[in-house]
């Protein structure tokens, strides 16, 4: 039987077969960008943000594990942490990649299924089938879809994205009448509805073409509705609230369709709006995706840091989507170790119109003929508004230039840019190098890449460095042979008084006994689905990661044994001695601190003795 109740729902043969169906690598590397180090890869943990990769996979193995936050175990782990699942889901999840097929309500219980989380994703995933439905099947939605192909998008990329349409007339209610009388709140919370003052509900979306937001595992989280009929009342984005399973600042539209693409051609192209992405999408750019209509944040900066260091920001040609795009190469250069580039479209057009005015061919050939370094953006952004023929307005030119040149590392790059000004402006280069050196003075500016420059290879982390105990060694060692080699294994079980000195040890020696009642051979990833309790699973992470000498000696295993059950009471003895030595000097309790002093000196004999008959 498996150590979880939940695996018992799905067959442990499914689960075996699911799991060595793929590679963790792979699965992982959808989410990560991944770089060999040793025997090891490396990358930015996907679970909280950092700036030096701390997350290694070891391929061999089939596992993971993150140095910094202490998350590991294999791909069912991975997809549990990175989307928030169940390990049923998890499991259905490595499945679908594997192209195995697993019935929707296997390894589900009653209790997940009725989960509020799990309840959200099914009243989105069916407010979506709808919004698809009335918008390509009924006469309701014919306005919608033919504005739609007017926008040059077809049925088949409408389906692709389950674009929809909420139309005037109440849609969700009747639908949503038996969750409401079942679950008022949840329904109500749901970001599907408004409240009045009276407590009713009434549908947030009306007359809106229904944008659906995915999560990155493919889940419907939110909406975005734009107005199909002008009305200065309203908005013409209308986006969901924050719920239990939609963070905004967390999100990027279609990054779930686009990050199989990021990884294939190892670069990202943002863009300003959900049409904009559609319309590259159907040109056949599909790396691109887009904020949710408000400025870009950390969190997404860093999803996208995960998958590639190569950014190109195609933003609208406008004054607003310039200086959008300018703040959005200041973001992404905080967070450091991007090669960042930008796309200006001609005529200041932006992607949808110009694909609608010039087709989908010439739109690829454009992103591809227009892309400039961020250096060369800001050449041109700081041109704008001003009379470079005045004196004033090529002082302030300059200065905004030097204040971006300053924080360069690469002093050619800077050369070259400082030639550039020299010969546009007639001056003098050393008089444009002193100013520069001025600037990173006042500014006391720490050289650093900013955005042309190639990212350094990665390096693996060093485990924080902590004074392991010789008892915690022994017995880290021991556990990671007896579980590796069938020999040491039966050598403990042969001695029925043989237990760990520390308890979790000793639990992760008795989960090994219930594994190997069962299988003959030890699998580390199949190990670890077996694993019940989470510090036990976290501990045999820890082992796997960690690199022992291939094969175990006589000697050593005996000098494990005498560590763990000779040499570690004794050493405990010693430690609960101090202590009573202490309290009882504390008191003035002389006669008792001599009796304690006597004992000390025999428990270092004992240790002494102890010592020696190690090898």
């Amino acid at each position: 039987m498996r150590g979880d109740s939940q695996l018992s729902l799905i067959p442990a043969e499914v689960i075996d077969r699911v799991r060595t169906s793929v590679n963790i690598l792979d699965v992982v590397g959808q989410s990560v960008q991944m770089h060999k180090s040793g025997k090891n890869w490396f990358g930015l943990c996907p679970f909280h943000p950092e700036k030096t990769p701390s997350f290694s996979v070891n391929e061999e193995k089939q596992i993971f594990t993150c140095f910094s936050c202490h998350r590991g175990g294999n791909v069912f782990k991975f997809l549990m942490e990175l989307n928030g699942v169940t390990f049923p889901e998890a499991v259905k999840q490595v499945a679908q990649i594997a192209g195995i097929e697993i019935a929707t309500d296997v390894g589900q219980t009653a209790a997940e299924k009725n989960s509020p989380r799990q309840k959200l994703y099914q009243l989105y995933n069916r407010a979506a089938d709808l919004y698809h439905h009335v918008l390509i099947n009924t006469k309701l939605g014919q306005e919608a879809f033919a504005y739609l192909q007017d926008r040059g998008l077809s049925l088949e990329l409408i389906k692709e994205f389950r674009i929809g349409f909420a139309p005037e007339q109440p849609l969700l209610e009747e639908l949503f009448k038996k969750e409401e009388a079942s679950d008022y709140q949840l329904v109500r919370k749901s970001g599907l509805f408004l409240e009045w003052q009276d407590g009713s509900l009434h549908e947030r979306f009306v007359d809106r073409i229904m944008f659906p937001i995915n999560n990155q595992a493919g889940q419907v989280v939110a909406f975005s509705g734009r107005l199909l009929h002008v009305n200065p009342q309203a908005p013409k984005y209308l986006n969901s609230p924050e719920t239990a399973i939609f963070n905004k600042s967390k999100v990027l539209f279609n990054f779930d369709k686009a990050k199989g693409e990021i990884r294939l051609k190892q670069r990202v192209i943002l863009f300003e709006g959900f049409m904009d992405v559609l319309a590259a999408y159907r040109s056949g750019v599909k790396n691109g995706v887009a904020s949710m209509g408000t400025s870009l944040t950390d969190e997404q900066v860093y999803q996208l840091k995960r998958l590639t260091n190569q950014v190109c920001i195609c933003y609208d040609g406008d004054d607003p989507g310039q200086l959008a795009t300018k703040r959005a190469l200041e973001l992404f250069e905080s967070q450091g170790s991007f090669n960042l580039s930008v796309i200006n479209l001609p005529e200041n057009l932006d992607p949808d119109e110009y694909v609608k005015k010039y087709g989908e061919e010439k739109f690829a050939q454009a992103v591809a003929a227009n892309q400039v370094g961020a250096l060369d953006f800001y050449l041109q952004y700081f041109e704008r508004g001003k009379n470079l023929a005045t004196e004033n307005d090529q002082l302030l030119y300059l200065r905004q230039v030097l204040e971006v040149l300053a924080p360069l590392k690469d002093k050619i790059q800077q050369d070259l840019y400082l030639n550039r000004l020299s010969k546009r402006f007639k001056l003098e280069k050393l008089n444009l190098e002193a100013q520069l050196r001025d600037l990173q003075t006042k500014l006391k500016v720490q050289t650093k890449p900013l955005t042309d420059l190639k990212t350094s290879a990665v390096v693996p982390p060093a485990e924080k460095q902590v004074k392991v105990s010789q008892v915690i060694t022994a017995q880290r060692l021991l556990l990671y042979r007896l579980l590796h080699e069938q020999g040491v294994f039966l050598r403990l079980m042969a001695d029925a008084q043989f237990h760990f000195f520390t308890e979790i040890y000793q639990r992760g020696y008795l989960v090994a006994q219930a594994y190997f009642a069962q299988h003959e051979d030890y699998n580390s990833a199949e190990f670890l689905d077996f694993i019940k309790e989470e510090p036990i699973r976290q501990l045999v992470v820890s082992l796997e990661m960690t690199e022992f000498p291939p094969q175990a000696q006589p000697e050593e295993i005996d000098d494990c044994i005498i560590i763990i059950t000779k040499l570690a009471p004794l050493l405990a003895k010693l430690d609960q001695n101090d202590q009573e030595f202490e309290r009882a000097m504390s008191l003035g309790n002389t006669e008792e601190a001599q009796r304690l002093l006597v004992e000390k000196i025999k428990l270092k004999q004992q240790i002494a003795q102890v010592k020696q008959a190690l090898h």
